[in-house]
C-alpha cells in the first residue's frame, strides 16, 4: 500500500528566526539545533531559507549613522503551539527593518535586552513605542 507524506509547511517567523540566527555569527548546525525545542529542520533546510529569503536580508544592512529614530513594537505569535513574542525594530525614515527578536515573555526585561543590542549596534537614537507597559 502506498502511502502518502504530508508536508508540513514551517511559519514564515520561524524561517526569520533562523536567518537572524545565522547571521547572528550562529553556524548553521548550531541555529538548526537552536530550532529544535520548537520545530526540527535541518541546517540544509536554514541553507535553503537564506538563498530563497536574502532579499529581505538587505533591508537589515542599514549604516549606525543613517538610523536616526526607531521605532518598537512587539505581537504575540503562536511559535510551535505555545505563545511567544515577536519585537521588531523600524527606522521609517529608511523604511528599514533594523532588528527582531522571539522571546517567550512579554515583560520588561525583554524589552530591555532588545533594546541594549539596538544601542549597541546603532548607538542612543529616539526611541518610539506605542506605549506598552513594558
Amino acid at each position: 500500500m502506498l502511502s502518502l507524506q504530508t508536508r508540513k509547511r514551517t511559519p514564515i517567523v520561524i524561517i526569520f528566526y533562523a536567518l537572524y540566527l545565522y547571521f547572528s555569527s550562529l553556524s548553521l548546525r548550531k541555529a538548526s539545533h537552536v530550532l529544535e525545542p520548537i520545530i526540527k529542520r535541518s541546517h540544509v533546510a536554514i541553507w535553503k531559507w537564506i538563498q530563497k529569503y536574502s532579499f529581505v536580508l538587505n533591508s537589515f544592512d542599514v549604516s549606525r549613522k543613517d538610523v536616526k529614530v526607531v521605532f518598537i513594537d512587539e505581537t504575540e505569535i503562536n511559535v510551535g503551539g505555545k505563545k511567544a513574542w515577536l519585537w521588531v525594530a523600524f527606522e521609517p525614515n529608511l523604511k528599514a527593518f533594523l532588528s527582531f527578536r522571539i522571546s517567550w515573555h512579554q515583560n520588561s526585561l525583554d524589552a530591555y535586552y532588545f533594546i541594549i543590542r539596538l544601542i549597541k549596534k546603532y548607538g542612543k537614537k529616539p526611541i518610539y513605542t506605542d506605549g506598552a507597559l513594558w
